[in-house]
């Protein structure tokens, strides 16, 4: 049996946002690529120093970032990982960022074959 894998980005959501933002759709996607690669790397430090609040606040941001461009995947491992803020699962929160950014991965090759089109 095959498992359809869906898209990384949901194109309604995407094609929606292109068509609100106009002219500023390229500038809004450039910064969410430069702010969640920027995001990355501050949770990667956050998790080693056992910042929970920071990385709670970090991915609150980012999961509305995610959903507003319809990264809805990359949303909820967000999520995931914004639940250390309460539960401090060192190990629980390694995995989530892992799966974080092999996910923010996939977005950004689905944005760049997708953006270059636009």
């Amino acid at each position: 049996m095959t498992t359809m894998i869906p898209h990384p980005v949901d194109t309604a959501t995407y094609t929606e946002l292109q068509d609100i933002m106009a002219d500023e759709f390229a500038e809004l996607i450039e910064f969410f690529i430069t702010d969640t690669q920027q995001c990355l790397i501050t949770l990667q430090h956050c998790l080693t120093t056992q910042d929970s609040e920071q990385v709670g606040a970090i991915c609150h941001k980012l999961k509305s970032s995610c959903k507003l461009i319809g990264a809805f995947a990359l949303a909820e491992f967000a999520h995931s990982l914004e639940e250390y803020r309460e539960n401090h699962d060192q190990a629980a929160a390694a995995q989530h960022l892992s799966q974080l950014q092999v996910e923010f991965t996939q977005v950004l090759d689905w944005l760049n074959q997708h953006t270059a089109t636009a």
